[in-house]
């Protein structure tokens, strides 16, 4: 075998030494990804499982135009007062919206496990055209809940 063989057959071997190496490299990197993708959806379903929240009541009162939630934690996550939302009829309102956030008469944004919160709003729902027939609440991790909306005069 000659020089011009050897050195043929050396420079396709260190190509192919290169191509595996590269190969190897995207694969690794590209599996990491995908698996630190699945541990986050992972994380994220039980996030959803151990969340439960209960609406205890909603009261819309019509003469001062006030809509009051009470939402219990039920399950075993800390939840933020911050990432809440409320659909009442065609409104929407996020925790900014409410005046008034308390969670076991302490206005605070960590609602534990069993604890209660209170959103009130007299401003938001004072623009409905209608009396507000339920109201869906969710919290941060997406778990909701429905209730109907009780209506009092006072």
């Amino acid at each position: 075998m000659g020089f011009g063989t050897s050195g043929s057959a050396f420079i396709i071997f260190a190509a192919l030494l290169l191509g595996i190496s590269s190969f190897y490299t995207a694969t690794a990197n590209s599996t990491e990804t995908i698996r630190e993708a699945q541990d986050a959806r992972d994380e994220h379903h039980r996030t959803v499982l151990n969340t439960g929240v209960n609406v205890t009541n909603a009261t819309y009162n019509t003469s001062s135009s006030n809509f009051t939630l009470r939402v219990t934690n039920t399950g075993e996550t800390t939840l933020s007062t911050d990432r809440v939302d409320a659909v009442l009829e065609d409104a929407y309102l996020d925790s900014s919206d409410f005046e008034r956030v308390t969670v076991d008469g302490q206005a605070t944004r960590v609602w534990h496990p069993g604890e209660q919160l209170v959103l009130e709003d007299d401003d938001t729902v004072a623009d409905l055209t209608e009396t507000p027939g339920r109201v869906k609440f969710v919290s941060g991790p997406g778990v909701a809940d429905t209730r109907g909306v009780t209506e009092v005069s006072a």
